[in-house]
Formats: structure tokens, sequence, C-alpha cells
């Protein structure tokens, strides 16, 4: 609810107390504002993300790249956590190569506790594991690291994570080796605005998501 505070310089006040026109004059501008007020409802949590989407996509987020032989990494980025202690990365890495690889481990700077991560929604309740042994990625194919799937997630970073900094990542392929991007950390919304199934029901959740 809109609250309208304001006062009357001191000469005015005098005047008002003084004649009843300038009562009246005072009283019409107060009801003038309250109507204002009164016009002017809150906007609701859908209208809200709805604004942030269409805000996003005039500007889009940036989004970190690199490559290293057959391997193509592309799309990367950190949306801006909501609690300082966890947080999470989201990439495709692609292998354009005749053999598949596997992504092995990541680390990150600034330093944080990195793991590959894998949610998994069963019953309406969604559950973290982590990936033990590494997640293959098929020759001439490529995997999504997306919101409610895989992620890389960062435990406990050095520093705050916030909107237009950069985390560099440094991911390791059994055949690769290892590949470094600088990841841009984006806005909360990040996630709604590119296509996950986020919605404007779920924007007062979204602390429960992975790494938010």
């Amino acid at each position: 609810m809109f609250h309208v505070h304001f006062s009357l310089p001191a000469g005015a006040a005098v005047r008002a107390r003084r004649g009843l026109g300038a009562g009246l004059s005072a009283a019409a501008l107060l009801g003038a504002a309250c109507a204002c007020s009164s016009a002017a409802s809150p906007a609701s949590g859908a209208q809200a993300v709805a604004a942030a989407r269409a805000s996003a996509s005039a500007s889009p987020s940036p989004r970190g790249s690199a490559s290293s032989g057959p391997i193509r990494i592309t799309g990367a980025y950190l949306p801006q956590p909501a609690s300082p202690d966890v947080a999470a990365v989201y990439f495709t890495v692609a292998d354009t190569g005749d053999q598949s690889d596997t992504l092995l481990s990541a680390t990150s700077v600034p330093a944080a506790q990195v793991a590959l991560m894998s949610e998994v929604s069963s019953g309406g309740a969604e559950s973290m594991t982590v990936v033990a042994g590494g997640l293959s990625i098929p020759a001439h194919g490529q995997l999504a690291f997306t919101t409610g799937g895989y992620h890389v997630m960062l435990t406990d970073p050095a520093v705050p994570l916030e909107q237009g900094g950069t985390v560099q990542l440094t991911l390791t392929f059994r055949r690769a080796g290892k590949v470094t991007l600088d990841v841009p950390i984006t806005s909360l919304l990040s996630d709604a605005v590119t296509g996950s199934d986020a919605t404007s029901d779920d924007a007062t959740s979204m602390a429960g998501m992975p790494g938010m």
C-alpha cells in the first residue's frame, strides 16, 4: 500500500490557519494526493517479473564462452545468488570431434568449493546429488547445464558474487584437458528471462532454486 506524506511550508501553514480559503486549498491538495495514491496500485509479482523479462529482453545479459580442441563451451552465466553461500553456473558444452569426452571436474576464481551437480525432480520434490565419475559429452553432440538439471555449484565463494562481476571457471576434460572461461554474473531473474520453467508464481520462491 502506498503512503503519501507531505508538509506545507511554514508560511503556507500560517496562512492556512488564518483563512478558510487557504484551509480549503490545503484540503483540496490533500484530496488530490490521496486520489493519486489510490489510483496507483502496487505491481503484482506477475507484473514485476514481466517487467524484468521485458527489460532483460531489450538488453540481453552477456554470456561466457571458450574452446579447447573439439570442445566448445557457450552461453555460460551465473545468476547472482540470493544467498551468499551457494551459486550455480549454467552453460552448454559441445564436442565437435569424432570421439566422446568426459567433463571430470571444475575449479573457480575467486576460490570456492566447486562440484558438478545433478538436480532430479521426483514426486514433486527436488533433490541434488554430486555427479560421480564425471559427465560424458558425446561425439558430435552436446550437454546442456540448465536449471532443473546439471549445473556447476559454487559453495562458500571467497568474495560476494554480485551482478556485473565475473567468475573464472576452469573445466577439466579427460581428452581436451583444461578449459578456462570468464563467466559473467547476471541478474537474479536471468533464468526466467532466458527460457527456464520459472514463472511469475515462482518468483517468490526463487531462493529455493539451485544456486539461488
